[in-house]
């Protein structure tokens, strides 16, 4: 598999966190602590995944 392919993988695999984690994990959890540490940890995983793709960025020429 290429890297582009790990990427889109990667950020599949985000996207279905975000949305299986608030919508089916934590219903039953009545803090509030561990919606924002959920929020803080995937923010910060989504930002350092971006980061790691940006600085691999390359211009295809044509």
């Amino acid at each position: 598999m290429t890297k582009t392919a790990w990427a889109w993988v990667w950020f599949g695999f985000l996207l279905a966190l975000d949305i299986a984690i608030p919508w089916y994990v934590l219903t039953s959890v009545e803090k509030v602590n561990a919606a924002f540490l959920f929020w803080t940890i995937w923010v910060l995983a989504a930002i350092a995944s971006a980061f790691f793709i940006f600085l691999k960025w390359r211009e295809v020429k044509p």
